[in-house]
Order: structure tokens, then C-alpha cells, then sequence
């Protein structure tokens, strides 16, 4: 019950419509974003229309659910809890990351300006941490955290989703004393975790009584996103993903 809610479950059915539609439009037909804002305002103006009484005045009704409704597409999706939590680290050459402050009320990160991290008791790194001039720094390096609580929390508020996790390991404890199929299709058909130990000594973790027992796969990966040419750019941008393994493969 804890668990994050998607803010458009808060919404009269007109707006959740209105809604859908615009962020509809944006993420599953493609359309500009500022296409989206100019659907988003003429939904707006339709419906404004529509409400409209004889006498050119709308109900209290009406006028909340106008409220509601935003103008602009990145408002819309919003609405729909699309996006995770993140957190924009400043990083230094020598790997240490700050995390960012935000002033009250503000929405724009601040950051130190040079690294205090100390390699040894003596030393400073002191290496500048932001570029930008006339007031406006970023950050020379960024890494870009998603909050594993947010994630796991947003699979967890979909009750279906729940479920499929928990049946992956219902399944391989339900066929625990079968043997091990010849040929393994997901993780938990494999020998690893048909034996992995849960917390209480002499069970297994699949063994999961009323508790939530999940598996995440973590993967690290760099590459060159401008390609592997001889004495070409050299730029390089690092990957850190993590997949829950309880969900189906497909």
C-alpha cells in the first residue's frame, strides 16, 4: 500500500483520456514534441468548447477537469509515472562522484567546484569538476544513477508484474526434486539456482513462503559510441544495467 501510485489514477475519466491520447501520440506514434503540445492544448480548447453552456459559463465540474489537463506533452507524461528517479553524479578524472544539492525551491543542481577526494593522506586530487562560463557550470563528467528503490518499487505497485515474479520461483520450487532439463531457456532452470541458499539455513532461495525473492543480473559494458576506427575518436561511454530475472524472457 506504500508503494508508489502513477499520479493519473488521481484524474476524472475525461482527463485520463486526454491524457492517454497526447501521451499516446508522443511515445508510441513518434510525433514532435511540439506536435504533441499543440494536441494537448487542442484537446483543451475541444473540450472547453464541449463544457461550454449556453450562457458561455462552465460548471465547477467542468472547470477542474480543464484544470487538469496540461498544456504541454512532457506534463502529460508525467502524469503516468513513465520516468524513474535519477540521479546526476559529478564525476572527477579520478572516479570519485559527488552527488548534486538543489537550493529550496529550485530544480537546478549544484555541485563543488573542484574534487576534495584525497588518494592519500597528504594529497588533494583538486582537479575542476565543472566547465561553463558567466554562471552557467555543468558537470565536466556526468553519471547518471537510477535509484534502484524506484525501479523495484515501480515493478512491485504493478500487482500482475508482482506476480509473474513471484510464480518464476513458485515454478522452480514447485519442480525442485525434477531433473534438471537438458536444455535451460531462463536463469532459474539453471543448476545455480535450483542449489542457491536463501537466508534461513537449510532452505533454498526459491523457497520463498510469503516473501518476495527476486534475481537482478548486473552488467557492465564501455564502448566508443562514434566506432572503432583506427586513429579515430576516442570517446568513451560506460553502461551499468540491471535486469530483474524473475520476469519472462519475452
Amino acid at each position: 500500500d506504500t508503494l508508489p501510485q502513477a499520479p493519473i489514477n488521481e484524474f476524472d475519466e475525461i482527463t485520463q483520456v486526454a491524457l492517454f491520447l497526447g501521451v499516446a501520440c508522443r511515445v508510441f506514434m513518434g510525433v514532435s514534441r511540439s506536435s504533441c503540445d499543440l494536441i494537448m492544448k487542442i484537446i483543451s480548447i475541444i473540450l472547453f468548447l464541449a463544457f461550454r453552456r449556453s450562457d458561455n459559463g462552465l460548471n465547477s465540474s467542468d472547470t477542474n477537469t480543464l484544470k487538469q489537463i496540461p498544456m504541454t506533452s512532457e506534463s502529460a507524461e508525467a502524469k503516468f509515472h513513465l520516468t524513474g528517479k535519477t540521479v546526476p553524479y559529478a564525476v572527477c578524472s579520478c572516479h570519485c562522484t559527488y552527488p548534486p544539492t538543489y537550493a529550496p525551491g529550485s530544480t537546478t543542481p549544484a555541485y563543488p567546484e573542484r574534487c576534495t577526494h584525497r588518494p592519500t593522506l597528504t594529497t588533494e586530487c583538486g582537479e575542476a569538476l565543472l566547465v561553463g562560463e558567466d554562471g552557467n557550470f555543468r558537470p565536466r563528467k556526468t553519471f547518471l544513477y537510477h535509484d534502484f528503490k524506484d525501479y523495484l518499487s515501480g515493478l512491485l505497485s504493478r500487482r500482475d508484474i508482482e506476480a509473474v515474479m513471484d510464480q518464476a520461483c513458485d515454478d522452480l520450487m514447485d519442480s525442485i526434486d525434477s531433473p534438471q532439463p537438458s536444455f535451460i531457456k531462463t536463469p532459474f532452470e539453471a543448476q545455480f539456482l535450483r542449489q542457491f541458499d536463501g537466508p534461513q539455513p537449510g532452505s533454498l532461495f526459491v523457497d520463498r513462503g510469503e516473501e518476495g525473492r527476486y534475481v537482478f543480473a548486473l552488467h557492465v559494458d564501455f564502448f566508443n559510441p562514434e566506432g572503432l576506427n583506427i586513429r579515430g575518436a576516442s570517446t568513451s561511454c560506460g553502461i551499468i544495467s540491471m535486469a530483474c530475472l524473475n520476469l519472462p524472457v519475452d
